[in-house]
C-alpha cells in the first residue's frame, strides 16, 4: 500500500492531463500529418508546407505543426504495446524493463525511493538474465545505495556491491570490444573496396579482446568479438574460414537461456555471403531460409538479407527471381528509411535489372513503369556515393552505363565512356583484389578497338577472357558486391548486343 500511495501522489502532483501522446481517433492537422507521413505522402519539407499552409507567409506555422507532432509521438512511444507475438523473450524483456527502468529514474527524481527500488528490485532479474549490462549496473548502483543510506542492511549492501564489481568488469569488456569493432567497420560503411591493410590491425584487436572472451560469457563481448574474429577473414575474402566462424557464432548463442536472434542472425548472414561466393549455392539457399525465420520484417537487417537473396539469383541466372527482391524491397514502406548509401545500391541493381529486362531476360510486372527508358544522367546522379568508391561499387556504375549505351547502339557515345575509363582501370583496378574487374573493363574497352564488330572483339578480347578465367569469382579476393551479375555471363551479353558489322 505504500507504493500505491507513493505513486498516487507523484502522479497526482504532475496532472495527468499534461500528457500530450498521440490520439488517431480524433481527426485534426496532427493526426491528418502523422497518417501522410505513415502513407509517404511527402517527400520534402516543401510538399508538406505547401500542403498544410498553402498561404502561409513564412514556415513557422508548420515548424509549430512538426514540433508538436514530434513530441506526440516520443511521448506515445512508452505506450507501444511489447508483446507483439513476432517479438521474441529477450525483445519482450528489453523493452518493457527499459520502460520500467526509465519510471525508476523518473520517481528517484520525484524522491520516491519506496517505488523507485520496487521497480528496481523486481526488473533487476531480468537485466541480469538477458544481460542487459549498462541497465544493471544502473539498478545495482540503486539499490546498493539504497541498502546503505536508507536501510543500513550490511547483508543487502555486500551483495549488491559485489554484484556491481562483477558487472562493471563486464561492462569494460563490453565497451572495449565495441569501441574495437567500430574502429573496424567504420572504414566500410561507404566504401565496400577491399582493405587488406586493415587485417593486420583486426588480428591485433581479436588478440587483445581474448582474455576477456575467455573471462566472461557476456552477450555484447562476445558478438563484437566475434564480428572482429569474422572480418579478419572477410577483410581479405577469405570466405571458407569466415564461414567457419559464422558456425562458432552460432553455436555459442544458441547455448543462450534466452533467443539471441540478432547475433545468430548475422552469424547466417555472413554464412549466406560466404556460399554466395564459394558458389555453394544449395548451402546459401539453407543459411538464407533460417535467415528469414529470424528478421522482422522492415529493419535494416530484412533489406540487407534480401539483397544477398538478389545477388544470389542474379549469380545463378534467376534473373525474374531478382527482379521480384528487387521489387519487394523497393515498393516496401521502409525502404525510403533506409540510410543514402543503402539506397545506392539498390539503384545501382535495379539498374541491372532495366539492362536484364532491355535484353529480354526479365519480364516486368504489369504496371511497373520503371523499366520503360533507362536514363543514364539520372542514374549517375543518383549514385554521387560510390561513383567515389573507385576499387569498389564504381566498377559496377561504369559498367553498366557501357553495356546499356553498346546494347542501345550508341556507339559514339559508348566510344566515348570507354576512352574516359581507359585511365580509370590502369590507374585503380590493376591491383590484386581487383585484377576480374581491370580484365573485364579491358574486354570491354576492346569492343570500341574492335570497331564493335563481334568475330574482331571476341579475338581481340581473347587474352583478356582467359586471364579472367584463371580467376574464378569464388577465390578471386575482390568484395563481393561488385560483380552483380558475373562477369564472364556480362560478357556473354555483351556480344549478343553485337553484330559482325564494323561501325568506325
Amino acid at each position: 500500500m505504500h507504493t500505491l500511495k507513493e505513486l498516487a501522489y507523484i502522479v497526482d502532483k504532475n496532472k495527468l492531463k499534461s500528457i500530450e501522446v498521440l490520439d488517431t481517433s480524433k481527426k485534426n492537422r496532427i493526426t491528418n500529418f502523422y497518417e501522410a507521413i505513415l502513407k509517404n505522402r511527402f517527400e520534402t519539407e516543401e510538399e508538406a508546407i505547401a500542403h498544410f499552409f498553402p498561404d502561409a507567409e513564412n514556415t513557422a506555422p508548420y515548424r509549430k505543426l512538426k514540433a508538436t507532432l514530434k513530441k506526440r509521438l516520443v511521448n506515445s512511444l512508452f505506450f507501444i504495446d511489447v508483446k507483439k507475438p513476432g517479438y521474441n523473450d529477450r525483445q519482450q524483456a528489453y523493452f518493457q524493463c527499459h520502460k520500467d527502468w526509465a519510471a525508476a529514474r523518473m520517481l528517484l527524481g520525484k524522491n520516491a525511493w519506496g517505488a523507485s527500488v520496487e521497480i528496481c528490485e523486481r526488473i533487476l532479474k531480468y537485466a541480469l538474465k538477458y544481460e542487459f549490462t549498462e541497465m544493471a549496473l544502473d539498478l545495482l548502483r540503486i539499490l546498493r545505495l539504497n541498502s546503505s543510506t536508507r536501510l543500513g542492511d550490511i547483508s543487502k549492501f555486500e551483495k549488491y556491491k559485489k554484484l556491481f564489481q562483477e558487472y562493471e568488469q563486464i561492462m569494460l569488456a563490453d565497451n572495449k570490444a565495441e569501441l574495437l569493432y567500430s574502429e573496424l567497420v567504420m572504414y566500410y560503411v561507404k566504401n565496400i573496396s577491399t582493405k587488406d591493410n586493415l587485417q593486420q590491425q583486426a588480428i591485433e584487436y581479436y588478440e587483445e579482446l581474448k582474455p576477456n572472451l575467455g573471462q566472461f560469457d557476456s552477450y555484447k563481448l562476445h558478438l563484437y568479438g566475434g564480428m572482429i574474429k569474422l572480418m579478419i577473414h572477410t577483410m581479405v575474402n577469405d570466405y571458407t574460414k569466415a564461414a567457419k566462424v559464422c558456425d562458432e557464432i552460432i553455436e555459442f548463442f544458441e547455448k543462450k537461456p534466452y533467443d539471441a536472434n540478432t547475433p545468430i542472425q548475422i552469424a547466417y548472414y555472413q554464412k549466406l555471403v560466404c556460399y554466395s561466393q564459394l558458389r555453394q549455392f544449395e548451402k546459401g539457399r539453407d543459411a538464407a531460409e533460417r535467415c528469414i525465420s529470424l528478421i522482422e520484417e522492415g529493419n535494416v537487417n530484412w533489406f540487407r538479407y534480401y539483397e544477398l537473396y538478389f545477388l544470389l539469383a542474379m549469380h545463378t541466372a534467376k534473373y525474374q527471381e531478382a527482379y521480384e527482391v528487387l521489387r519487394t524491397v523497393t515498393s516496401h514502406s521502409r525502404y525510403t528509411f533506409l540510410p543514402s548509401h543503402m539506397q545506392e545500391v539498390w539503384t545501382i541493381y535495379e539498374a541491372h535489372v532495366h539492362y536484364l529486362v532491355n535484353i529480354d531476360k526479365v519480364k516486368p510486372a504489369k504496371g511497373d513503369g520503371r523499366f520503360t527508358k533507362f536514363r543514364l544522367g539520372r542514374f549517375l546522379n543518383n549514385t554521387p556515393i560510390f561513383s567515389k568508391d573507385k576499387r569498389g561499387l564504381n566498377v559496377a556504375i561504369l559498367s553498366i552505363q557501357i553495356l546499356f549505351l553498346i546494347q542501345s547502339k550508341k556507339h559514339y557515345q559508348a566510344i566515348d565512356s570507354l576512352e574516359a575509363i581507359e585511365k580509370y582501370c590502369n590507374r585503380y583496378l590493376r591491383q590484386g583484389d581487383t585484377m576480374r574487374s581491370y580484365y573485364f573493363i579491358r574486354m570491354l574497352l576492346s569492343i570500341a578497338e574492335a570497331s564493335f564488330h563481334r568475330g574482331a572483339v571476341i579475338r581481340k578480347a581473347g587474352k583478356y577472357i582467359e586471364k579472367l578465367k584463371s580467376i574464378p569469382m569464388e577465390s578471386a579476393s575482390q568484395p563481393h558486391k561488385i560483380e552483380i551479375i558475373p562477369y564472364e555471363q556480362l560478357w556473354a551479353f555483351a556480344l549478343d548486343s553485337l553484330e559482325n558489322k564494323i561501325y568506325t
